[in-house]
């Protein structure tokens, strides 16, 4: 399994990412690459956990797998965007690559296809968390 990245992120941010994946290898392998470019990373093995650990955890972003059983990735995406502005990335199987079509409908803000390119995963979650933080300071200074 490749855990390196060819861009230099290692160390940038602290932000707190949730991995949902009912793959446990996946979701290692995405955390461990998060975590060595310098994220707090807490992990759910589906869409279920994933909400009770909303509960508890403030993550800056969640990134979750589109398939998974009991509450899928579309349904956890939309549930999230229901309660505000926290972004959502999928990613899916290349089988299921048609429905990343309208990512933005089910409240996600990208849709990546496995297997992830690890220097697309961490470009996209980037852009996702400088889009929020811009957001954020426009209305604080509204």
């Amino acid at each position: 399994m490749r855990t390196e990245t060819k861009g230099t992120w290692a160390g940038k941010r602290r932000d707190r990412i949730l991995i949902v994946d009912d793959d446990r290898d996946a979701r290692e392998l995405i955390a461990s690459v998060l975590a060595e470019a310098g994220y707090t990373v807490e992990v759910a093995e589906d869409g279920y956990a994933a909400i009770e650990k909303l509960g508890t955890v403030r993550p800056d972003l969640v990134l979750t797998d589109l398939r998974m059983p009991g509450l899928n990735g579309v349904d956890l995406a939309q549930r999230i965007r229901a309660q505000g502005d926290l972004p959502v990335i999928l990613t899916t199987g290349a089988e299921t690559h048609d429905l990343c079509t309208g990512a933005e409908a089910y409240g996600a803000v990208a849709c990546l296809t496995k297997p992830i390119n690890l220097d697309e995963l961490l470009w996209t979650i980037e852009t996702a968390l400088a889009c929020r933080a811009g957001a954020a300071s426009a209305v604080a200074n509204a």
